[in-house]
């Protein structure tokens, strides 16, 4: 049997949420790994397993380090995606009153497989009700204030 099949699976989707003041490990982490992932895949002759890409809802977002990154628009609400990671940075309470991306969470969410977030970004999932009744956590400086600000939500602070 060989090891590639004719018809390799198409690679999962991976949509990496970013937004004004955003901390940029936040993006490039999670972006590299999916990388990472491809890379290995490639070298060992098998298809590549993942299409990660950072969306936004302009198409430039300024990190809160300076470096101005060039994201995708946010994709139509109904487009089904694997996974789904919204991340943190200063500008996240700012992120977090966006009416459209909070919009665009709450449909998205329906359409995909796995929804996360990075840091601080549990915030934005939070307003977009889509951590009500669940298990949450967030940078141990800021469970508090997750708890405070979102108390349907059972914040782990250890």
């Amino acid at each position: 049997m060989p090891k590639n099949p004719r018809n390799p699976p198409t690679p999962r989707t991976v949509d990496i949420v970013a937004f004004p003041d955003v901390t940029l490990l936040d993006v490039a982490g999670p972006l590299q790994v999916f990388a990472s992932a491809n890379e290995w895949a490639t070298r060992h002759h098998e298809p590549r397993p993942y299409h990660a890409r950072v969306v936004a809802e302009t198409g430039m977002v300024t990190s809160s380090a300076g470096l101005v990154l060039m994201a995708e628009q946010l994709s139509r609400p109904d487009r089904p995606i694997d996974t789904l990671m919204v991340t943190g940075g200063p500008g996240t309470f700012a992120a977090a009153n966006s009416a459209g991306l909070v919009r665009w969470l709450r449909t998205r969410a329906g359409h995909t497989r796995r929804i996360s977030s990075v840091c601080t970004g549990a915030f934005i999932l939070a307003a977009a009700g889509l951590l009500d009744g669940r298990r949450a956590v967030t940078h141990w400086d800021w469970c508090d204030e997750l708890a405070r600000r979102f108390p349907k939500e059972r914040v782990e602070t250890d």
